[in-house]
């Protein structure tokens, strides 16, 4: 039996995915993790460790040296076929490790790039790629001295968080101040890794925002897929639906598909599959960011229903060694997502779920919090209260469907006299 190592997992589709997708190539699942607590809270979490792990290695995975130290341990005992990350903050260490234990996987450099989000704009500018423009800054004064040679509305934003995350458009000197201050306030990230003192201050694209889904092999780069994005939360960038594939007309889809294939490219990710955030404006594609692993928020599930096979499977095969590169991986339908919001406070009622899960073409209709719960401020992607995903014979049906269920659903709140501060 051949063997697998996972190191964490994100909690939003691709990881838990590929932990089933292992499962279901017959390959011995090793999990390493920090805790195992974030999983057991997260919906459908317990099932995926108890049915597709084999056996769990507590290690402090954030660190390069203890982790490499729990998988070498492992590895001596019965040698690893594959070693991977599909979550954000453990990619770097999961593909250093790989590199060491020579196992496939992608360039350490090129993934220690992806990461961090002012590394990726210095690599893009010098090869041509096009960006925001921005400034790195390292103070409150130069954060307040490059958002007004910006222009307002500017984006401050943390360098290496994840999901919305510390990420702000700010209309006033004020607003620039106090987000420099809430970013440099933490020492760690939200995974408890030393935070970079750098932060980006950059221009407020004005456009749509898609992202790009591209498999990395061999030394070449391809599409998979453009994903539309709905993006909502005021002053935050919450994303609240995806459809995949784009509706989009054929010569913008091109535009978009060939600035993320130079964004690849020039940070030199060369396997697996990584997440290519671009903002179409009118000035044509402008990149936001690229994450050097499979999106989250369900993409990939909604590749899975639109391509009639699991995309994580692909890329478990890719680090098994195998070359995936010929896989005719065409649309054979639509799948979307929505994303659903509730008012700050208390809940104090659900209802409507049983008539949006009805809906022809709905695959899902989940509500994540119960009466006496409580709704955050909507400031990250974790402050939504649950979702509907829909698949039909293309994306614009499926992401109809999904609107129409999800106005279906009402998630009631009253006011919280002691809301969460974050």
């Amino acid at each position: 039996m051949r063997r697998i190592g996972f190191v964490e997992s994100n909690r939003s589709g691709s990881g838990f995915d590929a932990l089933r997708a292992a499962r279901g190539l017959g390959l011995h699942v090793t999990f390493f993790s920090c805790g195992l607590d974030r999983y057991h809270a997260t919906p459908g979490g317990t099932e995926v460790l108890e049915t597709c792990v084999d056996e769990v290695v507590a290690c402090p995975t954030h660190e390069l040296e203890p982790l490499l130290e729990a998988v070498k341990a492992v590895d001596a005992a019965k040698p690893l076929d594959a070693l991977l990350s599909v979550a954000e903050y453990e990619v770097i260490q999961a593909a250093e490790a790989a590199r060491q234990l020579g196992l496939p996987g992608p360039d350490p450099a090129a993934v220690r790039i992806a990461r961090d989000k002012a590394a990726q704009r210095r690599r893009w500018v010098e090869r041509g790629v096009p960006v925001p423009e921005f400034r790195v800054v390292t103070t409150t004064g130069q954060a307040a001295r490059a958002a007004e040679e910006i222009g307002f509305p500017c984006v401050v934003k943390a360098v290496d968080e994840t999901s919305g995350a510390h990420v702000v458009r700010c209309t006033t000197p004020d607003e620039v101040a106090a987000t420099f201050t809430a970013i440099r306030s933490a020492t760690t990230n939200r995974r408890g890794q030393a935070r970079s003192p750098e932060v980006l201050v950059e221009e407020c694209l004005v456009g749509f925002e898609v992202s790009v889904e591209v498999l990395a092999e061999a030394g070449a780069v391809r599409v998979l897929g453009v994903t539309d994005k709905i993006l909502g939360g005021r002053n935050r960038f919450i994303e609240l639906g995806h459809s995949f594939p784009t509706a989009l007309p054929d010569a913008v889809r091109c535009e978009l598909e060939s600035a993320a294939l130079a964004a690849t490219t020039a940070v030199g990710f060369d396997l697996g599959i990584a997440h290519v955030e671009i903002k179409y404006t009118g000035a044509g594609p402008k990149l936001v960011e690229i994450n050097p692993r499979p999106a989250g928020d369900r993409i990939t599930e909604l590749m899975d229903h639109s391509f009639g096979q699991s995309t994580m499977e692909l890329l478990i095969r890719q680090y098994l060694g195998e070359s995936v590169g010929d896989a005719g991986l065409e649309p054979r339908g639509g799948a979307a997502i929505r994303y659903l919001t509730a008012d700050p406070g208390v809940v104090t009622e659900v209802t409507g779920l049983g008539i949006a899960a009805a809906l022809p073409g709905v695959r899902e209709a989940v509500v994540s919090v119960a009466p006496g719960g409580r709704v955050d401020p909507l400031r990250v992607n974790e402050d939504r209260v649950g979702h509907v995903l829909a698949t039909a014979g293309d994306a614009y049906l499926a992401g109809r469907i999904a609107e129409a269920a999800a106005q279906q659903i009402v998630v009631g709140t009253r006011a919280d006299a002691s809301p969460m501060v974050r």
